[in-house]
């Protein structure tokens, strides 16, 4: 299944500095795609007042109805198909011949 990036704005009620309430729309967000077929694997909020979460879905379609049923507008949000996985635990060995240290700038 396609993995993809949701990028939403951080709606007005949600304070992220209050883990409590960190803790509620995170179950919300768990419960509400679990029920749409969709698998969250997490996200983050970010200090220029947008949520990014990485789902798995069938299509990006299966997002759009999940937003809409939450009365999320197609202009408070972008999916983006994700292409690669990057990250430590795709990270090359520094033991593999191919490896070379980055250059310095």
């Amino acid at each position: 299944m396609p993995t993809f990036l949701v990028e939403r704005v951080i709606p007005p009620a949600f304070d992220i500095a209050d883990p409590a309430v960190v803790a509620l729309h995170s179950r919300w967000a768990a419960d509400a795609y679990q029920a749409a077929g969709i698998a969250w694997l997490g996200g983050v909020a970010t200090d220029k007042g947008n949520m990014f979460s990485l789902v798995v879905a069938d299509s990006a379609g299966d997002i759009a109805r999940y937003c809409a049923s939450l009365g999320i507008a197609e202009a408070d949000y972008k999916v983006s198909e994700v292409k690669a996985a990057m990250g430590p635990h795709v990270a090359m060995a520094r033991t593999d011949p191919r490896f070379r240290p980055p250059r310095k700038p």
